[in-house]
């Protein structure tokens, strides 16, 4: 699985790839920005490009990167109180070995929610785009309001999916496996399909499965949580 990597020639790419330094784990945090002006009312922004002139760095949300030698890279596109837990989740399966890229909403409570999420095909957060493109696998962690606990695995990578599905399986978890409908993510313009192979991941994990998993926000797994974590990344290993 290992590949030497290409970046790409884009204004990010350099500074990236310098951080990157491959086979060490390096940390980004984007700048905080300063006061913008006041927030419009909006039910979604029509792209992450687009929050992002809105939306101030630091106070409505943190995106945070860490870059390894990994052909993995995991994503938590609505991290912190916009899906609740998924960063905990994401960030325990990229463990310190594999690449991850984080999105995480920091309003009040209540404000998180449509505001500050970007569906997956207009999720263009080109510091998380640049590092997914130059990985053969890219896994993104979502939550489902689906009832019930519930696994959900989709993306255009089926047979890395059926792995998981039946390493999850096997750990004693419900999974539906292809993902149905609005959470099938087997959209070419979803950025999870967007790597080197053009095939990655969606898990997309009901709320009572979450909660089950890490029950503290920003607190270890539960018992079933590390089962979960160390099945998915059996697959990948």
């Amino acid at each position: 699985m290992n590949r030497s990597p290409r970046w790409m020639l884009s204004a990010l790419a350099v500074p990236l790839a310098l951080l990157a330094g491959y086979g060490v784990a390096r940390v980004g945090h984007a700048p905080a920005q300063p006061a913008a002006e006041p927030v419009p009312d909006v039910a979604e922004y029509p792209s992450m490009t687009a929050l992002r002139k809105v939306e101030q760095a630091g106070v409505a949300y943190d995106l945070t990167w860490a870059i390894t030698g990994s052909p993995l890279i995991v994503v938590a596109p609505h991290g912190g109180a916009i899906e609740s837990r998924t960063s905990e989740i994401a960030g325990a399966i990229a463990g310190s070995d594999h690449s991850q890229c984080q999105f995480k909403g920091k309003l009040p409570s209540g404000q998180n929610h449509p505001r500050l999420h970007v569906t997956s095909t207009n999720w263009d957060v080109e510091e998380c785009l640049i590092l997914i493109a130059e990985r053969r696998h890219a896994l993104a962690v979502h939550g489902t309001s689906l009832p019930n606990k519930v696994a959900y695995v989709g993306g255009r990578d089926v047979n890395t999916g059926a792995a998981l599905a039946t390493a999850l399986r096997a750990a004693g978890f419900t999974v539906v496996q292809p993902a149905p409908g609005e959470v099938a993510g087997t959209s070419v313009d979803n950025f999870v399909n967007k790597n080197a192979d053009g095939a990655g991941v969606q898990l997309e994990l009901t709320l009572d499965l979450r909660m089950e998993l890490f029950p503290t926000k920003d607190g270890p797994p539960s018992t079933r949580g590390q089962a979960f974590v160390d099945a998915v990344r059996n697959v990948y290993a």
